[in-house]
């Protein structure tokens, strides 16, 4: 998905959230984000938000020292999420259709994001979203394809949402590979994070070599290339996944939570919505 330009005041946003969190001064917050705001002007239009966003926050990392932004926002997010590991389960092993019923709590993980939502009660928005549908058209094809690939390459996104992952790998019928950044980038999971929400019980966990948001393949690690093209069936996770995948083909399905107008208007869907899509 290429850059909208009502996607550079998102952008800004975001810069001048994580400087401001990092406690700098004055006048370092004003010169990094006028290097981002410089970048901005100079950057390339085919690229996506997330590609943009990942060369923002180096820039952000190089002039205030900070290399994890949203250290204590991580934090408070997973104590959150694994406050609910019981009560996710259940609302799961309840359903007379455990695998939907497990994507969509896995779909309604995604409202833990450190740029798109601010505020909001976790426990009421899951109980809340999960009566819904689960938009995008992608499950049928979704089921067919666990009947025919040998493993699942699952692309993490946040924090905390690690936790709602946990609960759909733990109702996955297939062995899964988990992929984590490289680095702290956002409230983005990596290594650390995953094995704090117990992934490596139920998965694999891999690093991708990228501190971007969503998944850039031209910066990713040789190893999780081959891994992304040997895969028959990768669950995307997020909307910089999507922004970032959206030309991957067949074998990516796409799990999120509709938090932005222009992905609700390139899913055709209301901001809110539960989405599984297939590339």
């Amino acid at each position: 998905m290429k850059v909208f330009p009502e996607c550079y005041p998102c952008i800004v946003r975001q810069a001048a959230t994580a400087v401001k969190s990092a406690g700098v001064d004055p006048a370092t917050q004003f010169q990094a984000l006028n290097e981002v705001l410089r970048r901005l002007a100079s950057s390339n239009h085919e690229l996506s938000p997330s590609d943009i966003a990942g060369e923002t926050n180096q820039v952000l990392r190089e002039i205030t020292g900070v290399d994890d932004f949203y250290l204590g926002e991580k934090r408070a997010s997973h104590r959150l999420a694994m406050g609910y590991l019981d009560q996710l389960r259940s609302l799961v092993q309840k359903s007379p259709d455990p695998l939907l019923e497990a994507l969509k709590v896995g779909a309604a993980g995604n409202i833990i994001d450190v740029v798109h939502v601010e505020e909001y009660h976790l426990w009421e928005e899951v109980t809340k979203t999960v009566k819904g549908d689960l938009l995008g058209g992608g499950l049928q094809a979704f089921r067919e394809k666990l009947e025919s690939a040998s493993f699942i390459l699952y692309l993490a996104d946040n924090v905390g949402e690690t936790v709602f992952d946990r609960v759909l790998i733990e109702n996955l019928p297939l062995p899964v590979v988990y992929a984590v950044k490289s680095g702290p980038i956002l409230n983005d999971a990596t290594l650390e994070d995953a094995v704090a929400a117990g992934i490596d019980q139920v998965a694999e966990i891999i690093e991708n070599g990228s501190r971007s948001p969503g998944t850039v393949l031209t910066q990713a690690a040789d190893d999780f290339l081959k891994l992304f093209e040997k895969a028959d069936l990768v669950i995307s996770k997020g909307q910089a996944n999507f922004e970032t995948l959206d030309d991957q083909g067949e074998k990516v399905f796409f799990l999120l939570r509709v938090k932005c107008p222009l992905i609700s208007r390139e899913m055709k869907a209301p901001v809110g919505s539960l989405i599984l899509k297939q590339g």
